[in-house]
């Protein structure tokens, strides 16, 4: 008989993962990447926070960021450092992504609070 494994839980809220707006202006200027509109959305993830570890800094620290959050959230390959993360009304950078077959955890860079002036 098969063991069932208890399904991980992603009760802490929900995150936005966009791309930056390849396309300029209408005057040719580049987007505006600390506002969620001038993003394209990729998915949107429930996610569990995840606490810092020492080890976590010493990686940033070699790798050259500073990690402000860490989330951990289903595993979706089309997720990539660079892109941007939204929770809540704050942006994040995402610096490293951490993988295993289920799950993926983001290191995430900055915390940019934005006002929608729309």
């Amino acid at each position: 008989m098969l063991k069932k494994r208890p399904l991980p839980s992603y009760s802490d809220g929900v995150v936005g993962i966009y791309t930056e707006t390849r396309t300029p202006s209408s005057f040719g200027a580049k987007r505006n990447s600390s506002v969620p509109y001038d993003l394209d959305a990729l998915v949107r993830l429930f996610f569990r926070s995840c606490s810092v570890r020492d080890q976590d800094y010493e990686v940033s620290e070699r790798l050259g960021f500073t990690c402000s959050a860490k989330i951990c959230t289903h595993n979706i390959q089309a997720v990539k450092p660079g892109m941007k993360a939204v929770i809540g009304a704050t942006i994040y950078g995402i610096a490293h992504i951490d993988r295993t077959n289920t799950e993926m955890y983001l290191y995430l860079e900055g915390g940019v609070p934005y006002v929608d002036a729309r």
